[in-house]
């Protein structure tokens, strides 16, 4: 009975050295042939269309060597917003004296202009560029607007 066992067990090894990673494979992606249990893959996700990335809204106006300091809205129509700009030194001052000019120009303090809808530009004059936004404004009713006042300039 020893020569059977002597064959069985050799068999044993030969199946097992089978299902055995290659020594001499390197690690630059060989695999195994046979695999131990079969490779499950995740269906692939739903296709879906995404919306292309909109542009990143851009302060028309802002004269060189000047920055946006704080933002006013209009108290009576949300749809103008204006960007106030300065050197960069004044910001500290915009800051602490906002609230009183904000009420001089009959608007409230906003952290930042709405710039989803904005329509046009129009320089109002003493470091404020009014953006006007749709719905209630079209490019033509902006700039109309805008050109009404005196001194005041459509940014192109």
């Amino acid at each position: 009975m020893k020569p059977f066992v002597l064959v069985t067990a050799m068999g044993l090894l030969s199946i097992l050295a089978c299902n055995k990673p290659d020594s001499s494979a390197s690690s630059s992606g060989a695999t195994n042939p046979m695999p131990s249990a079969p490779a499950t893959t995740a269906p692939p996700p739903p296709a879906t269309t995404a919306a292309p990335a909109k542009a990143a809204f851009v302060q028309k106006g802002v004269p060189a060597g000047k920055v946006v300091v704080g933002y006013i809205q209009d108290a009576t129509d949300p749809g103008q917003c204006a960007a106030v700009v300065d050197v960069p030194a004044k910001k500290d001052d915009f800051t602490k004296n906002a609230d009183k000019i904000a009420q001089m120009m009959k608007g409230k303090v906003v952290a930042a202009c709405p710039t989803d809808n904005v329509v046009g530009t129009c320089n109002a004059g003493m470091g404020m560029l009014a953006n006007y936004s749709g719905p209630k404004w079209t490019a033509e009713t902006a700039k109309k607007d805008c050109l009404s006042h005196p001194y005041q300039k459509w940014v192109d």
